[in-house]
C-alpha cells in the first residue's frame, strides 16, 4: 500500500510540475511600476517606513517574510503589503526560507511565489512541492536565460534567493525601486528572522561554513548593476548605501 500511495504522490506530483509551473514575466509585470523590495537583514528594522513601502504598486518580499507579517509586530517598519515572494522550496528552519505556508500566503494576497533557481536543483524542490502537497498551485521560476546569466555572474558559487531576486528585478524596466534588508550578510538577521543569529559574525560564519555563497562577489555584482542602471530611479536604505559605498 505504501508504495502505491508514493507512486500516486509521484506521479500526481509530476502531473502537477508539469502544468503549474511557469516562467515569470517580471519584465512585463513590473513595466513603469513603483517597486519596493525587503530582504531579511537587520536595515530594514527600526526605520518607521512600513507605510511607505505599502505605498509602493509591488512589494516584493523574500523566503519567511510572510511569518513576520502574520505576527504584524515590525509593521511600523517593513508594513504589510506582499504582492510577490521569493522562495527557495527548502523548508528547513535554519538554513532554508521556512514553511511553504500556501494558506498565510493567501491571506496576506501573495500573488506570485516564484522559485528563481531555473535549473535541476530548483525544479527538484518545486516538484517535491507538488509531490508533497498535491495542490492545484501556480509556482514561478525566472527566464532560464536570466537565471544562467546569474549563474555566469558568480562562476562556481550559487546566489542566494535575495540576490536572485534584486538582480531579476533590475533587469526590469520599473519606475522607481526601493531596497531595504540586505547588506549582503555584513549585518545581522532582522527582529524574528533568525534568532540564533543575532550578532554580525554569527551570520558571516554561517555562510562561511555553509561554503555555498560568495556574499561579497555578489555585492560587486549587484554594485555593477546599480551602475548600469544609474539613470532609473533607486532608493536603497542607508545601510546598503553605505555598504554600496565603501565597496566602490
Amino acid at each position: 500500500m505504501d508504495f502505491i500511495i508514493k507512486l500516486f504522490r509521484f506521479v500526481y506530483g509530476l502531473l502537477l510540475f508539469s502544468i503549474f509551473r511557469r516562467t515569470i514575466n517580471l519584465e512585463r509585470l513590473l513595466l513603469g511600476k513603483r517597486v519596493a523590495i525587503i530582504g531579511a537583514a537587520n536595515s530594514a528594522f527600526h526605520t518607521g517606513k512600513g507605510e511607505y513601502i505599502d505605498g509602493f504598486d509591488v512589494v516584493i518580499r523574500v523566503n519567511k517574510a510572510p511569518l513576520l507579517l502574520k505576527q504584524g509586530e515590525w509593521k511600523e517598519d517593513i508594513g504589510t503589503k506582499a504582492d510577490i515572494l521569493f522562495h527557495s522550496f527548502y523548508e528547513n528552519e535554519r538554513s532554508g526560507g521556512g514553511p511553504l505556508n500556501l494558506a498565510l500566503y493567501d491571506s496576506l494576497n501573495i500573488r506570485y511565489l516564484i522559485n528563481p533557481i531555473s535549473e535541476f536543483s530548483g525544479y527538484r524542490v518545486i516538484f517535491n512541492f507538488y509531490k508533497k502537497y498535491l495542490l492545484t498551485r501556480t509556482v514561478f521560476t525566472l527566464p532560464r536565460k536570466l537565471f544562467k546569466k546569474i549563474k555566469s555572474d558568480l562562476g562556481t558559487y550559487k546566489p542566494t534567493i535575495g540576490f536572485c531576486a534584486l538582480y531579476a528585478v533590475l533587469h526590469t524596466n520599473f519606475s522607481e525601486l526601493y531596497i531595504t534588508g540586505f547588506t549582503f550578510f555584513r549585518t545581522a538577521f532582522g527582529e524574528g528572522y533568525r534568532n540564533e543569529m543575532r550578532e554580525p559574525g554569527q551570520v558571516r560564519e554561517f555562510i562561511k561554513s555553509a561554503g555555498l555563497h560568495d556574499p561579497e562577489l555578489e555585492l560587486a555584482v549587484f554594485s555593477a548593476l546599480l551602475h548600469k542602471n544609474r539613470k532609473k530611479r533607486i532608493v536603497l536604505d542607508s545601510s546598503l548605501s553605505e555598504i554600496v559605498k565603501s565597496a566602490e
